[in-house]
């Protein structure tokens, strides 16, 4: 129904409410807008789905009735209060911003919300149940207990039918700009009580009158008297605004300020600094499409792992910029923050570890090569003023356990050697700190020599500020400063943790600890104001930089819109990235690749029609990937006809009813595509692996389908390693795909079937299944066997940089070193301008283009301790049949140091082996050794026998 006032009210749905946004500002240039009844729509208890399944014929009707062109009158949709806008008190002055209304009724229909904007409703920020959430305001969507409330007049409180908890003016403040938060209900308390007056909407503070509840926060420097500010002035240098707004705050707006779900400084108009995540793609809700051929959806990548297996360094890059870039476009729509705490750069040091899907391998070189170039593509982007996005290096420090025989990330003491932590477990997040120049860091639940990492000064203070040069901000994992306390019996008062925390170097606080005990901390004198004020200063820098200060019109990242997200470019994208990250483990008889003009197939296997699972965790909602499955993908290559598909079983069950339909499937065609592997139920964030073969009865399903078919190709859908050490022997054909993101099915059948030739690396070993005898929780790198590539003495079933292709390659040194050995300097050689370089040429000697990686080892021959081998440098090119390409391999600085049982890092006289693929050659290093880095001197004073704070 076309109505002049130009706006649209009543969606029931954020999914809808977004898609109609997009057409409603069209329409505006045009003076016509559109209003949408709810009932148009749906009825508020229909599900999401419902909703989604509906939106083709709602659309449709919204489009009929546009054509209608009938005047109505209608309340007016405001574009300046967008979601995620804080509540607050405000001198009461008869504005929009403070008129409300109140449904009542059965649930979904207990709201309150602005009464000329109906679909603007009140909201408690994150969906919290934590004391001191703050209330927003945001689009209704109908359904979620978060934006249900009641309006008790008996004693004028404003209550959550979610937690029962009544709305608060925060601190028991009485000023304009205090934020309203929710607190437990207490009787006859003066900062609950607020007085709703049905003739204009206004809701005044009980105990001032003057004041009203508002929902008009973030001015960004344009309401006076804050634009008159020092702060509000962009030509002043950005540490003296940071002062400048400092000495404006409130001990209590600081201790806010310091958590993540935090308000701003409403009183002065800062809006919150808003967190999320983005390992592989921003991980929130859809915004607006942008076009009948957008989703609106945030691109989802392939997660960490299968990235660290392309070894491409511009694809990261690419990658990383893209998601930021989609990023800054969501958060303009209210959907997504603009700190992200990505990348995980722990390193997957045990094939257990439930996470180990969120990083790129094992290998300490790889991912400081990762993070260098993930971390710049995110905060990099083309307004030099500005940061695009934050980068969160993440989880520091030797995290890579989550719940183990009895350990617990959130208590466990990860017991670490000054060598390991120097030569293995530090070496990415001292990259994330000196290449990247990632401007957080994400310390971890875990203790490490008895420290609790989020309270360890030596780590945070010392060694990545002091040492490494870090100057951005320490925020903790969600929970870890109360752990401080309640997990590590650290300390054992709240002003003692927060004292802990603080000093300890953690700036910020995912979590309610801060904003619930620092001001008391304070009043108690457990710290000085002035300790606190490091943290904040450093917080409110990184606001500025991030542009959440300053007048958004002047901008470039503020005006990217969803024309930017989803777009077919991202699409191929994801599809090149997943291309590159296929490992051909095993292709016996050149069993690949088919031939789609020839062959029929078999899909079977619990993967075989996967569509969420290949987008491993921490993943935004994506609808894409349900029509691009491996089963979707290769019917769409074949056609319906050679096609047949039986699961046989699903990934953890027993259950075989179904083998018998697998089986009859491989019979009748001429190759049988089984697809196993893992999902979340079987490793995940809190859930390490107790076993690394296949779970469930998988193995018996390949088994049966050999029995049936001996042309079978095994496709492997996991994060962690499997431990198939019989049908190793038994399957002629073996793919690894990892969990290959939103275009993992076309990217699987596009190699499959020859259309591209697998160039994929393995980040990680793939151990036999009595490696789990192993202890986990055993940090030491070389005992019990030893694990990753660098220190394992077993016989695995693949190791670290294995990968087949469908062509063949040669490789010879640029220079003949066949004859000769290398000699250099120790200390010449310690500088990264004087760095070794090798040259390679690699010619494609077969018949099929192809990327190839080429992978550098070095191995020190001579020092009792060395890793046994060591990547350095890698690179990837393009070959066409015949072609050949020079590839330049560097050995700096950190390829050649190794490191001592102190922790001292040093370039040392001695015999080395270089290996490209076939290759190698002798390098000798002479003269004295040159110092890298050393650990100071009170590390070996602060060891096991720690005291705790108290």
């Amino acid at each position: 129904v076309a109505e002049p006032e130009n706006k649209i009210i009543g969606i029931n749905f954020r999914y809808f409410q977004t898609q109609l946004f997009a057409i409603a500002k069209k329409l505006n240039r045009k003076k016509s807008r559109f209003l949408v009844s709810s009932w148009l729509i749906a009825s508020s208890s229909s599900s999401d789905r419902m909703a989604k399944g509906m939106m083709s014929s709602s659309l449709l009707l919204i489009f009929c009735a546009c054509l209608l062109s009938v005047s109505l009158s209608a309340p007016v949709l405001r574009d300046d209060i967008p979601n995620f806008t804080n509540v607050q008190l405000w001198k009461c002055n008869d504005g929009e911003r403070q008129q409300w209304a109140m449904q009542t009724g059965s649930y979904p229909n207990n709201t309150i919300f602005l009464k000329q904007l109906p679909n603007m409703v009140l909201d408690i920020l994150g969906w919290s149940n934590n004391t001191g959430a703050n209330l927003q305001v945001f689009g209704k969507t109908g359904q979620p207990w978060n934006e249900q409330f009641k309006y008790v007049s008996a004693n004028q409180t404003i209550v959550s039918l979610m937690n029962g908890m009544c709305a608060s003016a925060a601190g028991k403040g009485n000023l304009s700009g205090v934020n309203i938060q929710m607190q437990p209900c207490v009787a006859n308390d003066a900062s609950q009580q607020f007085v709703f007056h049905a003739d204009d909407g206004t809701v005044h503070y009980a105990s001032n009158p003057e004041l009203c509840l508002d929902a008009g926060t973030s001015t960004n420097c344009t309401r006076a008297p804050t634009s008159s500010y020092p702060f509000c002035n962009t030509s002043v240098d950005v540490d003296d605004r940071v002062e400048d707004l400092l000495s404006r705050m409130e001990l209590f707006e600081k201790t806010q300020l310091l958590q993540n779900n935090n308000p701003g400084i409403a009183r002065l108009g800062v809006k919150n600094f808003p967190f999320a995540e983005c390992l592989h793609g921003v991980l929130s809700g859809c915004g607006a499409a942008s076009g009948p051929d957008s989703t609106g959806c945030p691109t989802s990548f392939p997660h960490a792992l299968g990235l660290g297996a392309t070894f491409n360094r511009t694809l990261w890059s690419h990658v990383s910029s893209t998601i930021s870039t989609e990023a800054r476009a969501l958060h303009n729509q209210g959907v997504t923050g603009l700190a992200f705490w990505a990348p995980d750069i722990n390193l997957f040091r045990d094939p257990r570890w439930g996470r180990g899907q969120e990083v790129p391998g094992e290998d300490p070189y790889l991912t400081a090569e990762y993070v260098a170039h993930y971390s710049r593509g995110l905060q990099e982007g083309d307004d030099p003023r500005y940061l695009k996005v934050i980068s969160t290096c993440k989880h520091f420090s030797a995290y890579d356990l989550e719940n183990w025989n009895g350990n617990n990330r959130f208590s466990f003491n990860a017991i670490v050697s000054d060598r390991d932590l120097v030569e293995y477990y530090w070496v990415p997040f001292r990259s994330c700190v000196q290449r990247a120049h990632a401007q957080s860091i994400m310390c971890s639940y875990n203790a490490v020599n008895g420290v609790p990492s989020c309270a360890n000064s030596l780590f945070q203070n010392t060694i990545v500020r002091d040492e490494w040069g870090f100057d951005g901000f320490i925020v903790s994992d969600c929970g870890a400063v109360g752990g401080i306390q309640s997990g590590h019996h650290y300390t054992n008062t709240s002003d003692a943790t927060c004292r802990a925390g603080i000093l300890g170097g953690c700036d910020l606080n995912c979590g309610s600890f801060y904003g619930g005990h620092l001001e008391d901390a304070v009043k108690n004198n457990a710290l000085t104001e002035a300790q606190v004020d490091v943290s904040v200063r450093r917080v409110l820098k990184h606001m500025f930089m991030l542009g959440l200060v300053d007048p958004t019109e002047g901008q470039y990242y503020t005006h990217l819109t969803s024309a930017v997200v989803d777009t077919p470019e991202h699409r191929q994208l994801a599809l090149q990235a997943a291309h590159q990250l296929i490992v051909l483990l095993k292709n016996d008889g050149a069993l690949l690749p088919l031939d789609p003009e020839k062959v029929s197939v078999a899909i079977i296997g619990p993967h075989g029609n996967a569509t969420q699972d290949m987008l491993s965790n921490y993943h935004g909602n994506n609808v894409l990937v349900n029509s691009h499955s491996p089963l979707a993908a290769i019917t769409a290559m074949l056609g319906a006809s050679k096609v047949k598909f039986a699961a046989g079983c699903d990934v953890s069950t027993n259950d075989t009813s179904h083998f018998a339909d697998a089986v009859a499937a491989a019979k009748s065609s001429d190759v049988a595509l089984v697809f196993v592997g893992l999902n979340q139920d079987r490793e995940s964030e809190g859930h390490d692996r107790t076993m690394l073969e296949l779970p469930g009865v998988q193995q018996q399903l390949v088994e049966a389908i050999l029995a049936a078919n001996q042309h079978v190709i095994l496709i492997q859908m996991n994060g962690g390693p499997l431990a198939i050490d019989k049908l190793k022997e038994s399957v002629p054909a073996i793919v690894e795909a990892f969990y290959p993101g939103e275009m993992g099915g076309d990217a699987i059948a596009d190699i499959l079937f020859g259309k591209v030739s697998p160039s994929g690396r393995l980040p990680y070993t793939i151990y036999p299944a009595d490696f789990i005898k192993r202890s986990y929780a055993n940090m030491d790198l070389r005992n019990e066997s030893g694990c990753t590539y660098r220190y394992y003495t077993g016989t695995p079933l693949w190791t670290f940089g294995d990968g087949l292709s469908y062509t063949t390659f040669d490789y010879k040194w640029g220079v003949d070193l066949s004859t000769s050995q290398l000699s250099f300097d120790a200390g010449r050689v310690g500088r990264q301008e004087d760095a070794i370089n090798y040259t390679v040429v690699v010619t494609n000697t077969g018949k099929v283009d192809s990327d190839v990686s080429v992978l550098g080892f070095i191995t020190a021959q001579e020092q009792p301790d060395a890793p046994l081998k060591e990547l350095f440098d890698f690179g990837r090119v393009h070959l066409a049949a015949g072609e050949s390409a020079t590839v330049h391999l560097t050995v700096g600085p950190s390829g050649l140091s190794l490191v001592d049982e102190y922790g001292v890092e040093a370039i040392r006289a001695g015999h080395y082996k270089i290996q490209v693929e076939d290759l190698s050659a002798d390098l000798e290093i002479t003269g004295e050794d040159h110092v890298i880095f050393s650990l100071p001197e009170m590390k070996h004073k602060n060891a096991l026998g720690h005291v705790p704070v108290v």
